[in-house]
């Protein structure tokens, strides 16, 4: 039985609610995310950490990553959780990550984890 990926856009918030169903917690942690914070380079690789606590092996298909708002490919490691991301060639200024992970629960719900934050590429 193979899990399709949920296309929701960055922000959209849905799942948070069922997350919080049940008593079951928010237990995907998105973590160790880079770039932050002024960055030299104009074409930085997204990296961040994304595993489910409850011992759920994720795949790439439960995670979706966006740059200033666009959907992005990246690599995923399951048996680490590295998330890695080519950016391309940024213009200067401020940039925006979003990644989100979602997992569905045996008892019919499903957690989500989000992580967003921001860099500034300076030329």
């Amino acid at each position: 039985m193979g899990r399709r990926r949920r296309r929701r856009g960055p922000g959209s918030g849905r799942g948070r609610g069922a997350s919080r169903r049940g008593g079951s917690g928010r237990r995907i942690l998105i973590t160790s995310v880079s770039p932050s914070g002024d960055v030299n380079s104009a074409s930085p690789t997204i990296r961040a950490t994304v595993e489910d606590r409850d011992g759920n092996l994720l795949s790439r298909h439960d995670i979706d990553v966006y740059l200033d708002g666009e959907d992005k490919r990246f690599t995923y490691r399951r048996a680490t959780g590295d998330l890695k991301c080519p950016t391309g060639k940024l213009s200067s200024g401020t940039h925006t990550v979003e990644i989100e992970a979602y997992v569905e629960t045996d008892d019919g719900g499903s957690r989500t984890g989000r992580n967003k934050w921001t860099f500034n590429v300076k030329k």
